[in-house]
């Protein structure tokens, strides 16, 4: 058909192309063959696939790319120029037709020839006489006219039909009768209170009642009886699982996620399912369900904690994959996914339509999306404690104590392992055989681990050591040489043996090496009582630092760098001894809380102290590490003497050099643990230079070198983590939004490559608990913001106030004395053996067994102590939800087409306009926007909101809405069928305070919900899909309530609320379905199999499929085997006359007794003998028959 009416406007342009070719020629003088080629080839394609998008009476014009005139082509839309004239390859337009990036004509690809005459029209110059502008002159969208749309009208008061008739119960009975009778219908008869109760019950909780709760309420001479069975089911627990999971669906509640690479998962996904349920019982107002879902956490109410858990809305989300350059697509896909959560699910609206492009029919804009997408791209996932910061407090100091006394108990062992190295003289030789035995082993066994446990045992010897012994074996250099001629004899022999050969077993080499181990040993010996004097003029680490990286440590001063060298190995007090060139900072040494490196805008700097850097540029680059006495591990030295200086140079002074974007935070209370500074005593903080390093002088590098000073909060509420900031050298005004700290006030400006720089002596209370340096490339260009960014804390240190009247302890500082090279040799092989990494320094979780008996026993009981702390810790609970929280108050821009690398103009964060007058309001918040967007939500000015949640509640007494798209109340969206209804149920839902249970009620007492499902043939010919409520809608058995009332007639169900989910294939999960897990990525097969939503996208109704799959899953599964056998249990043991077997049986699976013939047969049958090969009983056949029934399964 297409063809055949590009064939006719051809044949058309082909009649009057003469007067189209005269009038081109009168104003341009254009090729007639080209022309010719334009009007037969190219323009009746545009005409016929392009037009309806892409012209000046298209609403909207897609893209703002016009294809009906010249100039409009020749311009291009939001993606740049359509064509370039002579280039085909290089036109949007033919990458569009080809399907390469964009896809025009969206309804499918044109016929390869027809491009292809394209590509030859542009080629050959695309001749084009079509006139017009380039820009559409209409408005994109109407915004007045779009007002007058009946879903953004804010819903009124409707004045009650004045109509009368018995069945008339309630007001809504009213609406629907008149509407009933313009039509010529009446309702349907009530239905019999066994089906009444039945459809209650499967409504409002989702069980079937039993068949005493069914007598009852039959034999109930009450008016008010229904009231009171719809009040009790009300008031029921099990109505909060009922509801609560309709609203997951809504919510696309998750588990894990849809692939498995690096996938997020949430394995306490269940604090959000179990709020849900409560607040469905409690009868949360409706408007408080959504704020708590949207910004719970920044509601100013008490108890927020208990409010975490309900952010799992956006916190369990599906998370998509992001490697690389999919980084940006993977995010803007995440917001997405909230965006259409929320709209969908909560205003009915299909906003996400707009992330390419204007909705086509709602008045939604790329600029309404991206402004969402914004209040999203300022929030981040995080892992929230749901019990009060009390608690929190007192778990973290309950911690706290375990952590001091694991330090104790560390202290201890190192003070005793250290004790120990003299008593370990006497094992030299031995460990020296056994360094030997396991090298040579090594060189014909490849089970490293399995050798080295054979050798240590052997010899009775710590595994570090023979490690350390054996290396000393091998690694030497003509330095090491030199440093140990006490060596030379016994590296001379090993080198005289075949390196190839294993040698272990050879006794003589084994006596040989023994006897050099023994000589050893013995020189060791005879030195012990010289090694408080040769350490004390030599120091102790002689042997592992170089005279250039031994330091001059003051008392009462600590060079923070000096910490960098911190190993496993070494005490915090022995490491300021050294001061190794480089040494690099990381969260694993002693007296370092954490290193951050382009964190983007917050971080935490210490546990529970978050901070906004955006103030001073800091963004998401980093380079490098945090390096003592350099500006990076692969720079050059420390040099702050403002003049020129080499990239590579040595170190000239001491300090910290950190690239931006870099952090370090120092623990003062470690550091004070090891006693290297006062519990109780303040002291100062101080940088003689602070800046640029002098390698980058004269570049255009800049930004920011800061300090903070923090103490843990006393509690969340509390904002008093920070004790002081500065930037810049400048003393900062520190203010807090969202739990978020930041620099307020006038920010200095940034610093220069220039020679300048700042010092810093600030005084450290005694409360204070960590120091933080930070270094921001501040607003650099936009290629690199952190281009040579060299900062240096130049004589970083913390000095005690007043600093100790000691003198200098030096532990390289060779004076002037009496002590001669031979004595440096000495003290050089007693470093080797008892420095903190030497020979005999066993470590301490090795030295336990070699401890005397009352070290043991104080180590015992230091343990104690420690298990009894750890008791505690254990019976303080701290549960974390999956959450959301602030990250920044970010702007988005537009992203083109949808394309994060083809980016427009900044969408400010604000509701869609349609809610705010056709213009925009840009939130005025320093967070997210959440808060805003919630209150925006669920303002009652909001036509949607409201409208949305009753329809949805209808849809669920009625199986469809008064609306029948749910989440769809646009342009493409049904009409409702009832309008003043539903505005009459919206404002009336309002008044009461937006509660849900009073909304059931007000359905469930009218004679629409309690009228029959009676079957009438003339009014299914008017209105088949019954729209006009003539009669109740028959309805099948979602798969939850199904499940649950197989389980709930077999007497199996278990019915406690709540807690972690289970697998739905264990045979022994008996639990409701609701607390079944819900994976993504592969989805549990019998909710698959009847109908359960897809979990990665809100859902507003289930399908209702029949497949053969079903029934075979009906009739052959182990699991309606099992129900199927404890039903035919439960049955037999209720009494022991088959008759009153089979009533029974009616009256707990259907709630009614059977008929006549029912009964005949049920008797029948059960009578008859088992055949060979069954596996069920004629009673278990039978029960299954019955649970497998549709009367089991449906609803009327």
């Amino acid at each position: 058909m297409r063809h055949f009416s590009i064939a006719l406007s051809a044949l058309i342009i082909g009649l009057i192309l003469p007067s189209l070719v005269m009038s081109a020629d009168t104003e341009e003088k254009l090729d007639p063959a080209a022309l010719e080629f334009f009007e037969k080839k190219i323009r009746p394609v545009l005409i016929e696939s392009c037009y309806e998008c892409h012209s000046v009476d298209s609403r909207p014009v897609q893209g703002n790319l016009l294809l009906d005139n010249r100039a409009g082509t020749m311009k291009g839309g939001d993606s740049g120029p359509a064509i370039v004239v002579g280039k085909p390859d290089e036109s949007l337009l033919v990458m569009a037709l080809k399907y390469e990036g964009f896809e025009m004509p969206p309804k499918g690809k044109l016929p390869d020839e027809v491009i292809k005459d394209f590509e030859h029209w542009i080629r050959t110059g695309a001749v084009d006489p079509r006139k017009g502008q380039a820009l559409a002159t209409k408005p994109m969208i109407d915004f007045e006219k779009a007002k007058d749309f009946w879903a953004f009208k804010k819903p009124q008061k409707q004045e009650v039909p004045q109509v009368e008739s018995d069945w008339i119960k309630t007001d809504i009975d009213k609406f629907v009768f008149a509407q009933l009778q313009s039509n010529n219908m009446q309702p349907s008869v009530a239905a019999d209170r066994v089906t009444l109760i039945r459809r209650a019950y499967f409504d409002l909780i989702g069980l079937p009642p039993t068949p005493e709760q069914i007598e009852a309420f039959v034999n109930d001479p009450d008016e008010q009886a229904f009231e009171k069975v719809v009040q009790e089911l009300l008031s029921s627990e099990h109505y909060g699982e009922r509801w609560g999971r309709r609203w997951l669906d809504v919510a696309r509640y998750g588990e894990d996620q849809a692939h498995t690479f690096k996938a997020r998962k949430y394995p306490r996904g269940y604090f959000y399912r179990d709020w849900v349920v409560n607040a469905f019982n409690d009868d949360m107002p409706y408007d408080d369900f959504i704020k708590h879902q949207i910004a719970g956490d920044l509601l100013e109410t008490p108890d927020q904690h208990l409010r975490i858990a309900s952010l799992g809305l956006f916190a369990l989300g599906p998370v998509y994959y992001a490697e690389n350059v999919e980084k940006l697509k993977a995010q803007a896909d995440e917001w997405d996914d909230r965006i259409d959560t929320l709209t969908r699910g909560v205003l009915g609206l299909t906003v996400s339509c707009a992330r390419c492009h204007d909705h086509k029919y709602d008045p939604i804009t790329m600029q309404d999306y991206y402004g969402l997408a914004g209040i999203f791209a300022s929030t981040k996932y995080e892992e929230r404690p749901i019990v009060s910061s009390e608690i929190v407090a007192s778990r973290s100091n309950a911690e706290q104590k375990v952590k001091d006394q694991d330090l104790a108990i560390n202290s201890f062992l190192i003070s005793e392992s250290r004790e120990l190295r003299p008593l370990l003289v006497d094992e030299i030789s031995s460990y020296v055989q056994a360094g030997w035995h396991w090298l040579n082993r090594k060189r014909t066994e490849k089970d490293e681990k399995k050798l080295t446990k054979e050798v240590t045992d052997q010899f009775g010897l710590s595994v570090t050591l023979v490690k350390r012994w054996a290396n000393l074996l091998t690694n030497r250099n003509a330095r090491i040489l030199k440093q140990r001629p006490f060596l030379q004899d016994l590296y001379v022999y090993i080198d005289s043996l075949p390196k190839d050969k294993d040698h272990s077993a050879d006794s003589a080499i084994s006596d040989k090496i023994k006897e050099f181990a023994s000589q050893l040993q013995v020189a060791v010996q005879e030195l012990l009582g010289q090694r408080e004097t040769l350490f004390a003029h030599f120091g102790d680490n002689l042997a592992f630092v170089r005279d250039s990286d031994r330091a001059q440590v003051e008392p009462g001063i600590i060079p923070l760098g000096n910490l960098f060298d911190d190993s496993n190995a070494v005490a915090l007090d022995t490491a300021l001894g050294s001061d190794k060139f480089k040494a690099i900072a990381d969260a694993n040494k002693l007296g370092i809380d954490r290193t951050a490196f382009g964190w983007g805008t917050t971080t935490n700097i210490a546990e529970g102290i978050s901070f906004n850097f955006e103030h001073i540029g800091a963004n998401d680059r980093k380079y490098g590490q945090i390096t003592n006495d350099a500006w990076n591990n692969d720079g050059g030295g420390i040099s702050t003497e403002g003049q020129a200086y080499a990239a590579n140079g040595p170190r000239k002074e001491q300090g910290i050099g950190m690239h931006a974007n870099a952090i370090v935070t120092f623990d003062l209370a470690e550091i004070r643990r090891a006693g290297l500074l006062p519990e109780d005593q303040q002291f100062t903080f101080k940088v003689d230079r602070a800046g640029i390093n002098d390698d980058a002088f004269g570049s255009n590098a800049s930004g920011f070198v800061a300090v903070v000073i923090s103490k843990p909060h006393k509690q969340k509420e509390v904002m008093d983590a920070i004790l002081a900031g500065y930037v810049n050298g400048k003393k900062m005004e520190i203010d807090y939004s969202d739990f978020t700290y930041y620099f307020s006030g006038g920010i200095p400006d940034e610093m220069k490559a220039n020679g300048e720089f700042v010092s810093y002596e600030i005084t450290v209370p005694a409360e204070a608990r960590y120091v933080t340096l930070i270094t921001t490339g501040g607003y650099g260009p936009d290629d690199n913001s952190i281009s040579s960014d060299h900062f240096v804390f130049s004589g970083a240190r913390l000095e005690m106030k007043p600093l100790p009247d000691k003198a200098v302890v030096d532990a390289g500082d060779e004076k002037p004395s009496d002590f001669t090279e031979a004595d440096k040799v000495n003290a050089t092989l007693l470093s080797l053996m008892f420095y903190d990494e030497g020979l005999l320094a066993i470590p301490p979780n090795e030295a336990e067994s070699k401890l005397p008996e009352e070290p043991k026993a104080q180590l015992a009981e230091l343990r104690k102590q420690r298990e009894e702390l750890q008791k505690q810790v254990d019976a303080i609970s701290v549960p974390l939800a999956h959450s959301i929280n602030e990250d920044g108050s970010r702007d988005v821009k537009i992203y083109l087409k949808g394309n994060p690398a083809n980016q427009a103009d900044v969408a400010p964060r604000a509701m869609p306009a349609i809610f705010t007058g056709g213009e925009k309001a840009p939130f005025e918040s320093t967070g997210s926007g959440r808060l805003e967007l919630a209150n925006s939500v669920t303002s009652a000015d909001n036509p949607l909101t409201a409208r949305v949640i009753v329809n949805r509640v209808w849809a669920g007494h009625f199986d469809k809405g008064l609306v029948g798209t749910l989440s769809n109340f646009g342009q493409l969206g049904n009409r409702p069928t009832h309008p003043e209804l539903l505005d009459f149920l919206a404002v009336s839902f309002m008044e009461s305070g937006w509660s849900i249970k009073s909304l059931h009620k007000q359905i469930m007492l009218s004679s629409v919900y309690q009228q029959s499902s009676r079957f009438n043939q003339a009014y299914h010919d008017v209105d088949p899909e019954n729209k006009q409520l003539w009669k109740m809608n028959r309805r099948r058995l979602e798969v939850e309530p199904w499940r649950d009332s197989l389980l709930a007639v077999s007497g199996e169900l278990e019915t406690t609320l709540g807690g972690p989910a289970g697998n739905l294939d264990s045979a022994g999960n008996k639990r409701r379905t609701i607390y079944g897990f819900v994976s993504r990525h592969r989805l549990n097969e019998l909710l698959r199999l009847f109908d359960f939503p897809d979990p990665n996208i809100t859902s507003d109704a289930r399908p209702v499929t029949t497949v053969p799959l079903q029934q075979l899953f009906v009739m052959n599964s182990d699991f309606m085997t099992q129900r199927a056998k404890a039903f035919a249990q439960r049955i037999q043991d209720h009494t022991q006359d088959e008759q009153s077997r089979i009533e029974f049986a009616y009256r707990t699976a259907f709630g009614r007794t059977p008929d006549d013939d029912e009964l005949s047969a049920g008797l029948e049958f059960v009578q008859l003998p088992m055949i060979d090969g069954d596996k069920l009983t004629s009673w278990e056949q039978y029960a299954l028959v019955m649970l497998g029934s549709n009367e089991f399964m449906f609803v009327d």
